[in-house]
């Protein structure tokens, strides 16, 4: 199932990626249209990582209060 995802990435990078070269827009334009969507895809995968570690780690602190207080400790 994991490749299968994985491909599934790969050919929308490639789709993607071509359907940027064959745009009719100048060079120029289409960098900064590339930069700009990219900054912003990295901070939103850096506020869900972000996110995602913070409620791990709140996981983590109610499994181990759970198990304290399962084992009387």
């Amino acid at each position: 199932m994991a490749t299968y995802a994985g491909y599934f990435i790969s050919g929308a990078a490639v789709g993607a990626a071509l359907g940027v070269l064959f745009a009719p827009k100048a060079g120029s334009e289409t960098r900064e249209q590339m930069s700009s969507w990219l900054k912003e895809k990295t901070e939103k995968g850096r506020g869900g990582y972000q996110a995602m570690k913070e409620a791990l780690e709140s996981g983590r602190r109610n499994l181990r209060a759970r198990a304290k207080k399962l084992m009387g400790v």
